[in-house]
């Protein structure tokens, strides 16, 4: 369906079109950290914190402290509601923290709870974890899904190894090396950090990850669907297809957050498919015409305003 707005969210919407084009007039041409940071939708609390742990580096070395002599937290810890992007931030944190100089190899090294967790025993466990973390000295470890480190009740208490894992973790923490990134849910990481493993005062930066607005999903959706090669047509824009998310409410949107993009650009890419083994554009071919066309390569199909509304419709 189509989707007017008014009053402040109008105003909103354009305020937000202009915020993105100052962004990007104010990104230095010959510096590949704010040129990488420019390409980010959203997250606008890791960009800042990257910018800010910067100037903290370099007022360090001017300083003439050592690696390990400042007093700036060493480790980061994104959390945030499902889908708002914890995951995502931490792999963009993870080259970067090399260019501006948080630490001193381009090793990056992410695991799981299958990565760290021997479930034979105890012993296993932590030879398996500190190796990981020898792996990553120099370097950043991410953790991800850290809550899964963390007694279950689907797993029975003397074969559940994960806190011994977390222990192993928590004994890196003081030197920062590697620097450790940990995601998963605020609860859970409130649950591991307030815990007597050993997290407690360890440096530890919570970068709490807002949900995305309507008009930062618009771009995702734009921008999955033009890394597939596909082009928006006249009158189907960010504006257009945010105004279309926002008209669901917010619960709707908080509830699904960047699954709402994956599963609009997926319903899109059906509606076109669709349209094109129904003959809309070429009319009926037999089964011998068809076998002799030349495939279409995505570069050249262009979603239309109507293949939008379709999608909406049809797969939201």
């Amino acid at each position: 369906p189509q989707v007017r707005i008014a009053g402040e969210e109008e105003q909103k919407s354009i305020e937000e079109d202009e915020v993105k084009q100052i962004e990007d007039s104010l990104v230095p041409p010959d510096d590949p950290v704010e040129d990488q940071l420019s390409q980010i939708i959203g997250l606008d609390a890791i960009k800042n914190q990257i910018r800010g742990l910067r100037r903290t580096i370099e007022v360090d070395r001017l300083r003439g402290l050592q690696p390990g002599e400042s007093d700036r937290p060493r480790h980061f810890v994104p959390t945030g509601h499902p889908g708002c992007g914890k995951t995502y931030a931490a792999r963009l944190l993870l080259p970067m923290l090399y260019k501006i100089g948080a630490v001193p190899s381009e090793s990056c090294i992410e695991v799981g709870r299958n990565e760290l967790v021997d479930a034979r025993s105890e012993e296993r466990t932590i030879e398996k974890t500190s190796k990981v973390l020898e792996r990553a000295r120099g370097g950043v470890l991410f953790v991800d899904e850290i809550y899964n480190l963390l007694p279950s009740h689907g797993r029975q208490g003397s074969q559940d190894h994960g806190p011994a894992a977390l222990k192993v973790l928590a004994t890196a923490l003081p030197t920062g090396d590697p620097l450790v990134i940990l995601s998963g849910y605020a609860l859970d990481l409130q649950r591991i950090v307030s815990s007597d493993i050993g997290f407690k005062g360890k440096l530890l930066l919570r970068l709490e990850l807002p949900d995305p607005t309507p008009f930062e999903l618009a771009r995702m959706v734009a921008t999955k669907l033009g890394q597939k090669g596909y082009v928006m047509g006249e009158g189907l824009t960010a504006r257009y297809i945010a105004d279309a998310i926002a008209s669901m409410g917010e619960d709707w949107r908080v509830e699904r957050n960047g699954r709402v993009a994956d599963d609009l650009v997926h319903s899109i890419r059906m509606e076109v498919r669709k349209k094109a083994s129904s003959g809309n554009e070429m009319g009926t071919m037999s089964p011998s015409m068809s076998s002799r066309m030349p495939i279409v390569m995505p570069e050249e199909i262009t979603i239309t305003v109507e293949d939008f509304q379709n999608a909406f419709r049809n797969g939201i």
